[in-house]
């Protein structure tokens, strides 16, 4: 206890020098936090949203691949259209077992009360294996027509009715939030709903959608096991003039290389800061070391092992980590908080909170990063200090 009281106020009264040191150490930790966190968030959203997606393969027009996989992924709702017979076609494909069609609209700007860029999303009960598994924890019974189950960021209560292209939806469900823009904003429908929402929109010719009953935006392929998804979409793009088809690890390959520029981005930042606060703490110590002499003499005078004044030069470093750390932590949480929508929109990647074990874990972990470093940086100067005659350093620091 007197060691660490005696740290306290030899830390307090060089409280700039102390101040800077532990802010140096915070901008490491908080980097590393909200690195971890950022990366794991984004991580668990793509797994998720591959899981929920529940298909092989994902038929689209040709040259509309980017933009769905941008719509799945966490660009802003993108709509494409090809012709329904697209989906027989698809079904006669070599190791197909089962296809069902989906239709996207895109809702207008601030239209209703919902305030965000609605995803209308359609899709057909009879031979969907897609949507319907995981709608289900939102209603227990089929969607019937002029309903809707929404995706949590679009801030409607259940029961609430909704009016795209004059066509009423009832709210009656909302799902889990994900992370991904494409189950989040979209709001889904049956099939029904949407060609007689189509038909709808014709009364009203400034929000008219110029298309046909007959179209839809993708097919949604559930494979053979014994044919492998690389094969079947070669047998698809083959064999169906005009479409293009994704496997799920062509949607997570283009998430996983933005993935790698960010995670490269931070991990230099961080790298170049953490030795340049290790350089510094090492540095300071030192001249504060120096300065220092006639004190610790008297100290080793006094009776003070070479223990005790490592200890106690250790005990200092480790203060100031810790004190760091819990700044960085916080400024870390929220940066994370403040810049996580910047973030995704800039990476166009999904982004969804870990689990609460998973945060813990990294704050213990970027805690143990500046302690160690704080530690480490300390040590020679530490070990330096205990090996000075008491009479020596007491004479050079007069």
């Amino acid at each position: 206890m007197h060691q660490l009281s005696l740290a306290i106020r030899n830390l307090s009264r060089k409280s700039f020098r102390s101040v800077a040191l532990a802010l140096s150490l915070a901008l490491v930790v908080g980097l590393i936090f909200a690195g971890a966190i950022a990366m794991k968030s984004i991580s668990t959203s793509i797994t998720l949203g591959a899981q929920r997606l529940g298909a092989d393969l994902m038929i689209v027009p040709e040259g509309y691949e980017d933009s769905a996989r941008s719509t799945l992924i966490a660009g802003k709702p993108s709509v494409f259209y090809m012709p329904e017979a697209v989906l027989a076609k698809v079904r006669r494909v070599k190791g197909v077992l089962q296809a069902t069609p989906q239709l996207f609209l895109k809702s207008s700007d601030f239209e209703c009360c919902t305030f965000v860029d609605v995803l209308l999303i359609a899709f057909d009960q009879q031979t969907d294996f897609t949507i319907g598994s995981w709608l289900k924890d939102a209603i227990k019974r089929p969607l019937a027509d002029n309903e809707t189950i929404i995706g949590r960021s679009i801030p409607v209560a259940t029961g609430v009715t909704m009016k795209y292209f004059d066509t009423p939806l009832t709210v009656v469900g909302d799902l889990e939030t994900t992370g991904l823009e494409y189950i989040d904003h979209a709001a889904f429908m049956t099939m029904g709903t949407a060609r007689q929402m189509i038909r709808n929109s014709k009364k009203t010719p400034d929000q008219a959608l110029k298309i046909g009953e007959d179209v839809i935006s993708t097919v949604l392929v559930q494979l053979d096991p014994a044919i492998t998804p690389e094969r079947a979409k070669v047998f698809v793009e083959y064999e169906v003039e005009g479409v293009k088809a994704l496997t799920s690890q062509d949607v997570i390959g283009a998430v996983k290389r933005q993935l790698q520029v960010l995670i490269q981005t931070i991990g230099g930042i961080g790298l170049v800061l953490w030795l340049i606060t290790v350089i510094l703490i090492g540095i300071v110590f030192s001249m504060a070391v120096n300065e220092r002499q006639r004190e610790i003499g008297l100290l080793r005078a006094m009776g003070a092992r070479r223990c005790d004044i490592f200890s106690l030069i250790t005990i200092e470093a480790a203060l100031l980590s810790l004190a760091g750390g819990l700044i960085g932590l916080a400024a870390g949480g929220g940066l994370l908080l403040v810049c996580r929508e910047p973030i995704r929109i800039a990476f166009k990647l999904p982004y969804l909170w870990p689990d609460t074990g998973y945060i813990l874990l990294a704050a213990l972990g970027a805690l143990a990063v500046a302690l160690i470093s704080g530690v480490a940086a300390a040590a020679w100067p530490a070990f330096r200090s205990s090996r000075m005659e008491p009479y020596l350093a007491i004479r050079k620091g007069e």
